[in-house]
C-alpha cells in the first residue's frame, strides 16, 4: 500500500500524482476545488457539487439526502485526507473547510488528454483499431 511523503518530503513522485488523478471523483474534486482556488470552499458546496456532477452520469439538478451522506462520507473519510496526505489540498474538518494548494504539475495532468474532457470511463473496442 503507498504510503504519503514524509513532512519533510510533500513532492509526489509522477506514479504517484498519476495515481491520485486516475480517481474520477478526485478529479472532479481537484477541478472544482482550483476553480475556486481564491478561497476556501465548503465542504457542503464541494458536496453540492459532485452531487451534480457524478462521473459518468448526465449533470442532475440536485442531489438526494442519501446521495449527499455517502459523498460527505466518502469525502470526510477516503478523498480528502488522501489528497492533504500529499499536500494537495488543506482540509479543516472542524470548520468543514477544504483549500486548494497550488501543484502545476496536477493542473498539468488534469489538462493532458488523457483526463481533460468527458470523462470516458469505458474503452469500445472498435475504438482501438482505429
Amino acid at each position: 500500500m503507498d504510503s504519503p511523503p514524509d513532512d519533510d518530503d510533500q513532492r509526489c513522485s509522477l506514479d504517484e500524482l498519476l495515481k491520485l488523478v486516475a480517481d474520477p471523483q478526485r478529479r472532479q474534486i481537484l477541478r472544482y476545488l482550483i476553480a475556486n482556488a481564491d478561497q476556501p470552499v465548503p465542504l457542503e458546496a464541494l458536496v453540492e457539487h459532485l452531487g451534480t456532477h457524478i462521473p459518468g452520469d448526465a449533470p442532475t439538478d440536485t442531489p438526494d439526502a442519501t446521495d449527499r451522506e455517502r459523498l460527505l462520507i466518502q469525502l470526510h473519510h477516503l478523498q480528502l485526507p488522501k489528497l492533504a496526505d500529499y499536500g494537495i489540498i488543506e482540509y479543516n474538518s472542524s470548520f468543514q473547510l477544504v483549500s486548494y494548494t497550488e501543484q502545476p504539475r496536477i493542473e498539468a495532468l488534469l489538462q493532458s488528454e488523457q483526463f481533460a474532457g468527458g470523462e470516458k470511463e469505458d474503452t469500445n473496442e472498435d475504438d482501438l483499431d482505429s
